[in-house]
Formats: structure tokens, C-alpha cells, sequence
């Protein structure tokens, strides 16, 4: 494995932890008592990974939200030209590939690499026929919180992470993989995109809607 794909690899299991982290709830399980939190579907993953490697995606997504609810205008505007100053959508983007139900990439190593730690454990149901599995849950372990806690501070590497998948959380926490892909097939670049393609850059029009929206450029 040469460096790049080391430090590739590094970023996969850094970015999937934190989803599963931040995005997970309070769990207790007598028959799991080394478990913290859970978190449910790989769908829900994909889906949150697709707008944490995708910024102007993000952006999109946020503008909708300013335009269905004034109340938060400013404070997705402040966002929005944060991410743009940034230049995030260009240094920040790590294309995903459009696969049967949009964006995907395949987690099985990442998650592999986590239970072989103790970070997280997970199960999965298939469907009466076996041919499918129908649902996913990911547990959180009480070592995993432990020792991200210890660490966190300590790198600030991965601090715009934490900030991004906080972000996330804030506006769209609250809903699920189905009502994420729903939103992001809203948009006509994600949607035309052919099977096995990389989805391609929108911040052309992100720009527009930021200045129907706001009547200033991004």
C-alpha cells in the first residue's frame, strides 16, 4: 500500500467512526453491556458520508432548509459563505460514485477494522428469501467513547470532521437514509448521473440559489 492510499485509508475509517459516533443514540442492552450507543442503517451512512465528502451537496441541502423555514436564514447563510471562503467544495470534496440507490461506496473493510478494534460492533437481518439484508444497526462501544474522548483535543487534524459532522446533525439529523437519498435525488446532477459514475459538482448552482436566495454572490 503506497502513502496515498494509506492516508486514503486512514480518512475511510476516521470519517465512517465519526458518523457513527455523532450521529448515534444512547443504547443499553444487558446482552451487549460493552455498548454505548447504536446507530441504524448503512443506507443512513452513505447518505451522511455522500454530504460530508460533497460540500456544495451540503450547501444545497442547507438552502432548501433557509428556503422552507425563514427562521433560519441567517445562521444557514453564515454557513453556507463559510464553506464557500473555505473553498471546501474544491479542497474539501472526495467524489462517491452513483451506484442503484445514488451515492455509495463499499464500508465493509472500514467496518471490519472497527470491530477488530472494539470500537463498534454491529448486526444485521436478512429478509425472509436471504437474498437482501433489510436492516443494519452499528453499536458504539464504551471503549470506542473512551478513547476518543482522550484523544479528540489532542488532534486537530480531525476537528473539521467533528465541526462538519455536528453541522449535519443540526440540520438533518433527524432523518432517516430513505429521506436523505429522497433529498439529495431532488437534485438533477445526482439524479442523471449514470450507475458507476462520480457524481459531479453542483457549486454552480449553489451559487445561483445562494443569490436568489440572498441577492448577493457566494
Amino acid at each position: 500500500m503506497n502513502e496515498n492510499e494509506k492516508i486514503r485509508t486512514y480518512k475511510d475509517r476516521l470519517r465512517i467512526f465519526l458518523i457513527l459516533y455523532v450521529f448515534s443514540e444512547p443504547h443499553s442492552d444487558p446482552s451487549l453491556p460493552h455498548v454505548r450507543k447504536v446507530f441504524q442503517s448503512e443506507q443512513r451512512i452513505q447518505k451522511i458520508d455522500f454530504l460530508l465528502r460533497n460540500p456544495d451537496y451540503l450547501c444545497h441541502e442547507l438552502l432548501n432548509k433557509a428556503k422552507n423555514d425563514p427562521s433560519l436564514k441567517n445562521n444557514i447563510k453564515a454557513e453556507v459563505k463559510k464553506i464557500f471562503i473555505n473553498k471546501e467544495p474544491i479542497l474539501r470534496r472526495l467524489e462517491m460514485e452513483r451506484f442503484f440507490f445514488g451515492a455509495y461506496e463499499d464500508i465493509d473493510d472500514v467496518i471490519a477494522f472497527l470491530k477488530s478494534i472494539d470500537f463498534i460492533d454491529f448486526s444485521s437481518k436478512k429478509r425472509s428469501d436471504l437474498k437482501a439484508t433489510i436492516e443494519k444497526k452499528y453499536y458504539i462501544t464504551q471503549y470506542a467513547i473512551d478513547k476518543f474522548k482522550k484523544v479528540i483535543d489532542t488532534l486537530p487534524a480531525i476537528q473539521w470532521y467533528v465541526e462538519r459532522c455536528n453541522l449535519i446533525r443540526k440540520y438533518f439529523g433527524d432523518l432517516s437514509g430513505s429521506q436523505l437519498r429522497i433529498s439529495q435525488y431532488q437534485i438533477d446532477e445526482y439524479k442523471n448521473t449514470s450507475y458507476n459514475e462520480y457524481i459531479g459538482s453542483i457549486n454552480n448552482t449553489v451559487s445561483s440559489e445562494f443569490y436568489n436566495l440572498y441577492s448577493e454572490a457566494l
